[in-house]
């Protein structure tokens, strides 16, 4: 990473959360009509979700190379520009930013899994090395359960970052989930609907 900087890697960071969100949005206007974006945290899952259904069908036919990523998450921050007008709440998004701010910390201060360099991180490379990886448990045991985890990390690999961003697949799963769970209890508590 010594050609990598803190403030390039957040950018790039804040450029994939964006991209998600954006996704999740426009699958939430497709789906769900009524509460449009009042859940960012759900929003962002639903984006996740597209994410990896996507990666899994797209890659029997086509590497998750740089410039494929790249078009993709462009897509994504395009109609994350488009749908944003439409939120109720503007209040939302400062949340958002504030939590991705947050969980982009997690990334920097906290280790990879113990697994990561046996193969967490070679099974995600060769998914945007080639497309159709078919058969090869046969070279490591950690290849013969492919995760989803691999793939949504296969789509951040990006110019600049490489495969410097493939834990920013987990940090946003749980920066979502945050942002959901947070909801649900304020929620609650306005409700006074405690059990």
């Amino acid at each position: 990473m010594s050609n990598l900087n803190i403030f390039t890697f957040f950018v790039a960071y804040l450029f994939i959360a964006i991209s998600v969100t954006g996704y999740g949005l426009f699958f939430e206007r497709i789906s769900v009509k009524k509460n449009f974006g009042n859940d960012l945290g759900f929003t962002g899952l639903l984006g996740i979700f597209f994410l990896i259904l996507y990666s899994y069908i797209s890659n029997y036919f086509i590497a998750h190379t740089i410039s494929h990523n790249s078009i993709l998450l462009l897509i994504g921050f395009i109609l994350f520009g488009l749908f944003i007008k439409n939120l109720s709440d503007k209040k939302y998004l400062a949340i958002l930013f504030f939590l991705i701010c947050l969980s982009f910390i997690s990334i920097i201060i906290f280790k990879t899994h113990d697994d990561f360099h046996y193969y967490h991180f070679p099974y995600s490379y060769y998914l945007t090395q080639f497309p159709s990886l078919i058969g090869i448990g046969q070279f490591n045991h950690g290849f013969r359960t492919p995760s989803s985890i691999f793939y949504l990390n296969s789509l951040f690999y990006l110019p600049l970052i490489k495969y410097f961003s493939y834990q920013i697949g987990s940090a946003l799963i749980m920066g979502f989930s945050v942002i959901y769970f947070f909801q649900l209890i304020k929620n609650s508590i306005l409700k006074n609907s405690n059990d």
